[in-house]
């Protein structure tokens, strides 16, 4: 017994320390293996003779597939455990990206692309519930800049690293170190995982809680939470993947380099800000830091509107970045505050599919509106939704104050 608790202390101390932790480590190398075909699209068009739209929903499929089975996996996760959820999570990937290698048509690479999203679902949703559970709620904000980091770390180098192995080594090969990264998160898991050793918290759920997903729903402030991570990733996703270089492409006439730079700057400002918003929010709440972020955020993307040279997106870009880490920072850590004990994985997994929502819904809105040329609009309506987030919580505030959302 002495030695359970030895490890779980230990994990905890690992958590706060953020990148001093295995967990962020675990998510980027994650979120790597994910991106690492996001270069390649064209050259999948082009070996199946298909147009680059048909080969888009081989990203298309996988995130189908990932929001499909987030529920079951927070449910998984919850009842037997993160360590054995994060090993069949990485065993399922594994099976797909080698199936993905030897795919000899489009419908069956797709196949295997859904099975990797149904292993990233897995995962992903039990590592999160892993991380909400191990770590103690004043170090919560911490640990979650720590957890975002990876995210935002990985999505920077995984597209870098895939590119450069595919031309190396051919279009296929990413999948080889796919499954490769996917393998040993598998057995990392099984070695770093320590879930018989987790302690009972003190805000134990009632059965009522803990029974079904609707029961999720129902906690104070989570749908406010919910809508809030719909605003943020509608925006990332619409804005950053496509609004922004379609705007410095057609409008402003910038070099291909010049536009990924821009989107690099913004997710280094991100990686600044991300640690700053952990702590401030562990000393004085995440109301304040969700606000902040979701505000500022809202406020700064439909400035790109404007812009009329270089310097003047560099600016914005890296001010959006900013507004974006202090977001991405608050919010999951307030799920981490409000979930009841046992409902840790479901309620990561109902918050990711509202992230999810908003990855799918925000670049086919935004996109509409960047195929009519009304940019101005286009980057107003970007920031919208978290705009509208943002309200709603402030009305919560007056309401409530910080009980439920803003703990400490």
């Amino acid at each position: 017994m002495n030695t359970g608790r030895y490890y779980i202390m230990s994990d905890m101390e690992s958590a706060r320390r953020g990148f001093g932790s295995p967990i962020p480590w675990m998510v980027a190398l994650n979120v790597i293996g994910v991106n690492l075909i996001a270069p390649v699209l064209p050259a999948y068009a082009s070996h199946f003779g298909v147009g680059f739209a048909a080969a888009s929903t081989l990203v298309t499929v996988f995130a189908l597939a990932r929001m499909s089975l987030r529920l079951t996996a927070g449910s998984w996760a919850d009842r037997y455990g993160s360590r054995i959820v994060c090993i069949g999570g990485g065993a399922v990937q594994t099976v797909g990206a080698l199936l993905a290698v030897f795919a000899p048509s489009l419908s069956l690479l797709l196949a295997a692309r859904a099975i990797q999203g149904m292993g990233s679902a897995l995962f992903g949703t039990s590592i999160n519930r892993y991380l909400l559970v191990v770590t103690g709620k004043a170090e919560l904000g911490r640990a979650t800049a720590g957890f975002q980091g990876g995210i935002l770390l990985g999505s920077t180098i995984g597209p870098l690293v895939g590119g450069i192995v595919a031309e190396r080594f051919g279009i296929f090969a990413p999948f080889y170190v796919q499954a490769t990264i996917a393998a040993l998160l598998a057995i990392v898991s099984s070695q770093y995982i320590r879930d018989g050793a987790l302690p009972a918290r003190t805000d134990a759920a009632t059965p009522a809680q803990t029974r079904s997903f609707r029961s999720v729903l129902q906690i104070r402030g989570f749908k406010v939470i919910m809508f809030l991570g719909f605003g943020l990733f509608f925006l990332r996703a619409g804005a950053i993947s496509v609004l922004i270089p379609a705007f410095a492409d057609v409008v402003l006439d910038l070099s291909p380099a010049m536009i990924g730079f821009l989107i690099s700057l913004g997710s280094i400002t991100s990686l600044i800000a991300m640690p700053i918003a952990g702590q401030v929010a562990d000393r004085f709440g995440r109301i304040p830091v969700a606000l902040a972020g979701a505000f500022s955020t809202a406020a700064t993307v439909t400035l790109f509107g404007l812009a009329d040279s270089a310097i003047g997106m560099m600016v914005i870009s890296a001010l959006l970045g900013l507004g974006i880490g202090l977001a991405a920072v608050a919010l999951p850590t307030m799920i981490g505050d409000i979930a009841p004990s046992g409902t840790e994985g479901r309620a990561s997994a109902v918050y990711r599919m509202a992230n999810d929502l908003g990855w799918v819904v925000g670049p086919v809105t935004l996109g509409l509106l960047a195929d009519s040329a009304r940019y101005g609009l286009a980057f107003a309506v970007a920031g919208l939704p978290l705009a509208m987030g943002g309200a709603i919580l402030m009305r919560w505030r007056q309401a409530n104050g910080d009980a439920g959302l803003g703990s400490r």
